[in-house]
């Protein structure tokens, strides 16, 4: 439920539009997540059986908006540009490169609900707000050793998003290109992380929705 259908605009300052100064983009990507959302409860609730139960734990916002993830989401962003500067690729890929990933509120979670507590047959039985555990930064903690730091968030990242970044090169390249693209921007991102080592804030959500009998 946090990665959108589609992308649905470009982000021309950064590759999370939770971080980009874009209104346009901020906009297209709100539109988008309200869509989708809708959509993922209307087909859940089809799914269910009366009387049965979905948890739910996704990437959220917290009360003052923020996604999370800053310092590692910057770290990428500053290692594409750096990597675009170099000729490793151009700017027109850095610019289709974007992590089409959403974290709601606890407004934008309960705005498809009616008056009447339900949405596609479903109700909220629970909503839990809460911020995940950096284990990173507790490993850091015990170590002291920044380069572990940032190539274990670097690792995560790679896993996660780095293969939607890669996607975004241009058709035809060699499958070689994006593995070396791929290496190159797992080293650049952990160095960048262990010049500065932070605790990562990772806002959550938990649902629990219930289909009405």
């Amino acid at each position: 439920m946090q990665w959108l259908s589609r992308t649905p605009a470009i982000v021309p300052d950064h590759v999370q539009v939770a971080l980009s100064q874009d209104v346009f983009a901020q906009n297209a990507f709100s539109k988008q997540a309200a869509e989708d959302w809708k959509k993922f409860l209307l087909m859940r609730g089809l799914e269910l059986c009366p009387g049965g139960r979905l948890v739910i734990l996704a990437m959220a916002k917290d009360d003052n908006g923020d996604f999370g993830y800053r310092i590692v989401l910057d770290a990428i962003y500053t290692t594409l540009i750096n990597m675009r500067d170099q000729g490793g690729i151009c700017a027109e890929e850095l610019e289709r490169m974007v992590i089409p990933t959403v974290g709601r509120t606890r407004a934008d979670l309960l705005a498809p609900i009616g008056v009447d507590g339900c949405f596609g047959g479903l109700r909220v039985e629970e909503l839990e707000m809460f911020y995940g555990e950096d284990r990173i930064w507790s490993e850091f903690e015990r170590s002291g050793d920044p380069q572990a730091f940032g190539a274990q968030w670097a690792a995560f990242a790679r896993a996660s998003v780095f293969p939607t970044l890669a996607g975004a090169l241009n058709r035809g390249c060699a499958a070689s290109r994006a593995a070396e693209f791929v290496e190159r921007l797992e080293r650049g991102t952990a160095a960048r992380l262990a010049t500065k080592p932070d605790r990562v804030l990772i806002p959550l959500a938990k649902i629990v929705l219930v289909k009405e009998e």
